[in-house]
């Protein structure tokens, strides 16, 4: 039985713009800088999906407040000077799905003025109608918070929104605040982002299609608006 949305929400960092291999290159020069080994675990848990404060609490703990500071500059230094690409197939996704009227939001840790700018490089920005950032919430993801935000922007019942999400934190945020979620990621990642809530897992948006107004995954899922 599919299940039944009136909206669709995206992530932007690894989800719309293709940033996670550069993110995690950053973290990894600095992790390896402070003596830190940055597994695959610690990057779903700490690096994507998480605000800057959130990653320096979570892997650099032990550090000095001098050192976690030089760190946020040089996190904020990097993070302006990114140019990425498109998530392969979600321009033509988002694109497709406007056509259907639904109301399509972004739900991100980034700030409002990164997120625009990186719409705009794809020419997506007018397609979305909602948006909650780093500044229209108090606690972040995993913390319900920013998606139950979105939710009473849009005057939507959160049980009737549809998430992509690519981090565990997003998949968490979005599961606790009754959304239905899919995840967007590899094999490795795809066990922990089913097992916090994602109704299934696809390596891109190639791997979603649209019929009418049926979205079917490549594993079957269905959500019907």
């Amino acid at each position: 039985m599919p299940y039944t949305i009136r909206a669709i929400i995206f992530d932007l960092d690894g989800v719309i713009v293709d940033t996670n291999p550069a993110i995690e290159s950053f973290w990894k020069n600095w992790t390896d800088k402070e003596g830190i080994t940055l597994s695959e675990p610690l990057i779903r848990e700490w690096v994507h999906g998480r605000k800057v404060t959130d990653t320096l609490g979570g892997l650099f703990a032990h550090a000095t407040d001098e050192r976690k500071e030089e760190i946020r500059e040089s996190a904020y230094l990097f993070d302006q000077s990114m140019n990425p690409g498109a998530i392969t197939g979600v321009v033509n996704f988002i694109n497709a799905i406007s056509q259907l009227q639904l109301p399509i939001g972004i739900v991100t840790s980034s700030h409002h003025s990164r997120m625009w700018d990186m719409l705009e490089k794809l020419a997506i920005e007018n397609q979305f109608t909602h948006f909650v950032t780093a500044h229209d919430v108090t606690r972040g993801k995993p913390h319900p918070e920013p998606y139950l935000t979105m939710s009473s922007k849009m005057d939507i019942p959160a049980s009737h929104c549809l998430v992509f999400e690519d981090a565990i934190s997003g998949i968490q945020s979005a599961t606790a605040a009754g959304m239905h979620s899919i995840g967007i990621g590899n094999n490795a990642a795809m066990d922990d982002l089913l097992l916090y809530g994602a109704k299934d897992v696809i390596p891109d948006f190639t791997g979603i299609r649209i019929n009418q107004r049926t979205f079917t995954t490549i594993n079957g899922i269905d959500f019907t608006a």
